[in-house]
């Protein structure tokens, strides 16, 4: 449903109950990016606010076996969560939960109205409609300042988890992410595991469209079983170099490995994410030498990075507008 995209902010005033209130605000939540778009996550509402879980029935085995991704996922919604919340007039505290159990949930959001809700959250809330991941090439144009200034800001506040990838490194980075492409198709479990979140047409409510994968529009019917059945590695490892090499800046998600800290990096991804739109910029992600286990300590010591690598992102401008992919209702995942 890519009508989960068109709220109309008005419709808040017009609600009367708390729960109500809460429920329009994860409107938000779901807009998060996740891998393969399978939106992981669900959410409970409490008296004090709501618990984000992650759904993990939705995992990713062969790309994401270990859930970085998926949680990271989570926090991407609740960092949407607090910023619309911030929009509406409420101010949010998290509490992370450091228990592994599935059951749990990853991290409850306490949630207050309050007459000064927090300025740098809420000005990003415009961004969160408009953010899309644009796998289209990019005009390989340096930054305008103007437009790069606030990306430096969120760099500063996060610099244990954002790092920059030096333009000395780029055809090095475009090594790993070619000898992961060819790595990752070349194996028949990963195209299978691909295909089954690969759409036929826009009408789904998660997945990926074919396009968003390479395949051309007029075999978009046939996307699932190109993926399943066809080892693309060698001609998506020239698509991904030359991504790499369009790209203005490279830029690399790390933290440790526990659950807590992977949450918390989701959280700082969305505000870059949000901070990139917000500045008129596009996006995408090239996790592929960090889903790849045997490449992902060479990213690590690539960016110069004490933590584990988990994202690799491209920045720049694209002559293409990205789409907006599908979401599922928020209805469908609320828990009782």
């Amino acid at each position: 449903m890519r009508s989960a995209w068109k709220i109309d902010d008005d419709d808040f005033r017009d609600l009367e109950s708390r729960g109500e209130q809460l429920q329009f605000l994860l409107r938000y939540a779901i807009l998060a990016p996740s891998s393969h778009n399978t939106q992981p996550w669900a959410f409970r509402i409490t008296d004090d606010g709501v618990e984000f879980f992650a759904d993990f029935s939705r995992r990713l085995l062969i790309a994401d076996g270990k859930d970085r991704e998926l949680l990271m996922s989570v926090g991407a919604a609740m960092m949407n969560f607090r910023v619309a919340a911030a929009r509406f007039g409420f101010c949010t505290t998290v509490k992370h939960e450091t228990r592994s159990a599935e059951v749990l949930p990853i991290a409850t959001i306490e949630v207050r109205e309050t007459c000064a809700p927090d300025a740098s959250l809420a000005a990003l809330f415009p961004a969160i409609r408009q953010r899309h991941t644009n796998r289209a090439p990019f005009d390989a144009q340096p930054l305008d300042p103007e437009a790069l200034r606030p990306l430096c800001d969120v760099l500063d506040a996060h610099p244990e988890t954002l790092r920059l990838i030096l333009a000395r490194d780029r055809d090095r980075v475009a090594d790993l992410v070619e000898d992961a492409d060819r790595a990752q198709m070349a194996r028949p479990a990963f195209r299978a595991e691909l295909a089954e979140w690969v759409r036929r047409d826009a009408t789904g409510t998660d997945g990926l469209s074919g396009d968003a994968l390479g395949v051309p529009r007029v075999l978009s019917s046939a996307a699932p079983w190109l993926v399943r059945n066809v080892d693309s590695g060698g001609w998506r490892a020239r698509r991904d170099r030359q991504l790499v090499a369009r790209s203005s800046l490279l830029m690399l998600v790390t933290a440790s490995d526990d659950r807590a800290s992977l949450v918390r990096a989701g959280e700082v991804l969305e505000r870059l994410l949000l901070t990139i739109t917000g500045a008129g910029l596009q996006y995408s992600f090239l996790n592929q030498p960090i889903e790849v286990e045997e490449l992902r300590e060479h990213m690590r010591k690539l960016a110069g990075a004490d933590r584990p690598a988990q994202l690799l992102l491209r920045i720049g401008s694209a002559r293409v507008a990205a789409e907006a992919t599908p979401r599922r209702p928020v209805a469908s995942v609320l828990m009782k």
